[in-house]
């Protein structure tokens, strides 16, 4: 079912190489083009003004023109095929994904955090995990954001309905995608520069006597303008050069008031103009489904967004202009530069700095969505979950964890109807207990972020998901692995307490204690977690703890991975059934091995 896909992926690649040698040839042609009118304009003004003064100046000046013709030619050029490699790379690391293979995505290290209640447990950051296959994001936000949701899904039936919509929608949208993340990857934003221009919302600026300069940036760059004509046909420079030392009088007095500006509008030109670029993909676009439609009119009403960013990154580009010494000299001397950029910031920060977090948020929460949109497109095979409201639900058929190869992947049917339900999952080592658990919690964050999962059919009440599977102990807060598990339990039962609805994943409960203690306690814990409005999915390799069900027929329930010990060798089968399993093989193994 894939193969639509990667050939999508080909043919795009193939159609983007094939446009980047063209721009190769044609950059390269510029370039000696743009070399030899410029050696053209000295030969012209020397030469030539020889036998007359117009016949200097008009092939100058015209060679002049072709000369800054070609620059800014070579510079769109160049963006061009900088664009065009970033959309050669992005069909490269899909196709690589279409073959199960996401190392080249980033996978979320910063966000690991062993005291949540299930991301550490599940392997959702880090390398190989689920961030990792997810994420496509092409901005700092919209990896933060893609982040957030995974930590903290969706569990209105409303809102995953809406955000299944949007994903069907933007799933389709290939070409759109390719075209949003290459804008967004074109300029690779720095953590400092993202987290300045989020921090512009929250920055007052000053700007002192402001009237005054509203009509001296005006009226001073006329009189040093109008200044030129004595000094150039009378020899008269005094009033050009009192003009111009006003100009730089007023630079000194508003000297700190710059540098405190371009600290905090300097260098960002680049990250503006992908913003800009952004908000018009989104404004142009069609949208149909209602989540999408909000976001596009938070950014066009009642002025357009990237129109008014627009603004501002003209502005800043200008204001950057004092970077080059002699660029910067002239336009200061002849127009009050830096003082008037630092005018007009502070009049557009004044106007719109209430507003630009929300048009950044369209941004990012977009560029999050796409993310989830290509696994949709990706895995055309996964269904989208049917959200169930009123007491808990989980039916799921052919189950399985999306982030094992497909050829290796083991399906399961898996059903609890009902709250204060405990089922316990017995197995022997390798057959495949903690991979069934993780493929439950998986599926069911993908399913409350309104991506499609790995099943071929999936209804689910949304509900709060904890897990306890991999505990860690901490020498700083001098905790042993056990007392961290503790903890973690005491957790779990407070949030019962409290009235939150949790669907509760335990693999192997009370590992740091003997066996007698390890199994009491385990059967007061499910006894506890049956009273409360909760579903326990529990593994263990106690077989003793299975006996509860019929002490509470109803309320807990075995299920099982078998293995088989044929011909001296282990057989896997890897498929959930009903009851309790009858073979181990910690021994087997050990003696396999020459341990024993």
């Amino acid at each position: 079912m894939k193969t639509g896909i990667q050939q999508f992926y080909k043919d795009k690649k193939q159609e983007f190489t094939l446009k980047k040698e063209n721009l190769d040839k044609s950059i390269r042609l510029i370039s000696l083009f743009r070399f030899l009118s410029f050696i053209t304009i000295p030969f012209f003004l020397i030469y030539l003004t020889g036998f007359s003064l117009l016949s200097g100046v008009l092939p100058t000046v015209a060679s002049l023109i072709v000369f800054l013709f070609l620059v800014k030619k070579h510079i769109l050029l160049n963006k061009e095929r900088k664009k065009t490699k970033v959309l050669i790379q992005i069909c490269k690391n899909e196709i690589q994904a279409l073959s199960h293979q996401f190392t080249q995505f980033e996978n979320g290290e910063e966000f690991k955090d062993p005291s949540h209640h299930y991301s550490y447990d599940l392997d959702v950051f880090g390398e190989g995990s689920l961030f990792q296959y997810l994420n496509r994001t092409s901005t700092i936000s919209g990896k933060r954001v893609l982040a957030k949701w995974i930590q903290k899904p969706f569990l209105e039936e409303k809102e995953i309905i809406d955000r299944q919509e949007a994903v069907k929608e933007i799933a389709v949208c290939r070409d759109w995608r390719l075209d949003f993340l290459a804008d967004g990857r074109v300029f690779d934003e720095s953590v400092s520069q993202h987290d300045e221009v989020v921090g512009w919302s929250k920055k007052s600026l000053i700007f002192k006597n402001y009237n005054l300069i509203k009509w001296l940036k005006l009226v001073l760059p006329v009189l040093t303008i109008l200044m030129l004509v004595p000094a150039v046909w009378i020899n008269r420079f005094v009033p050009l050069y009192l003009c111009v030392g006003i100009q730089w009088l007023f630079m000194y007095f508003y000297r700190k008031r710059i540098k405190e500006y371009f600290r905090f509008f300097g260098q960002k030109a680049q990250l503006i103009e992908k913003y800009v670029l952004l908000l018009k993909k989104i404004s142009e676009s069609g949208f149909k489904s209602s989540w999408l439609i909000q976001k596009q009119e938070i950014i066009s009403k009642p002025e357009p967004a990237e129109i008014i960013i627009g603004t501002l990154g003209k502005l800043v580009r200008e204001f950057e202009y004092r970077q080059n010494i002699l660029v910067g000299f002239i336009l200061n001397s002849f127009f009050l530069w830096d003082v008037r950029c630092v005018f007009h910031l502070q009049k557009w920060h004044k106007k719109n700095h209430v507003k630009l977090p929300e048009w950044l948020e369209v941004i990012e929460n977009l560029d999050a969505l796409i993310s989830l949109a290509n696994f949709a497109d990706n895995h055309p095979e996964y269904k989208y979950p049917i959200p169930v409201e009123g007491e808990f639900g989980f039916k799921a058929s052919n189950l399985g964890h999306p982030l094992l190869h497909p050829e290796k992947r083991v399906c399961s049917d898996f059903q609890i109807d009902g709250w204060s339900k405990a089922i316990i999952v017995t197995g022997a080592n390798m057959a495949g207990k903690s991979t069934f658990l993780r493929a439950v919690g998986v599926n069911l964050i993908l399913a409350r972020l309104g991506a499609p999962v790995c099943a071929s059919e999936f209804l689910f009440k949304p509900v709060e998901l904890f897990t306890n599977m991999r505990t860690t102990d901490s020498l700083f807060n001098d905790e042993s692995y056990f007392y961290a598990e503790l903890k973690r339990l005491g957790f779990i039962l407070e949030d019962l307490k409290r009235g939150r609805e949790l669907f509760v994943i335990l693999d192997e409960m009370l590992k740091g204690t003997n066996s007698i203690d390890k199994l009491n306690g385990s059967r007061e814990l499910i006894r506890k977690l049956i009273q409360f409005k909760a579903v326990a999915l529990i593994a263990t390799h106690d077989l003793k703890l299975s006996e509860m069900e019929k002490e509470l027929p109803g309320n807990v329930s075995n299920k099982c991975f078998e293995i088989k010990i044929i011909d001296d060798e282990l057989i896997f089968d890897y498929k959930l059934s009903d009851g309790v399993t009858n073979t181990m093989n910690a021994t087997f193994l050990m003696k396999k091995m020459g341990i024993i």
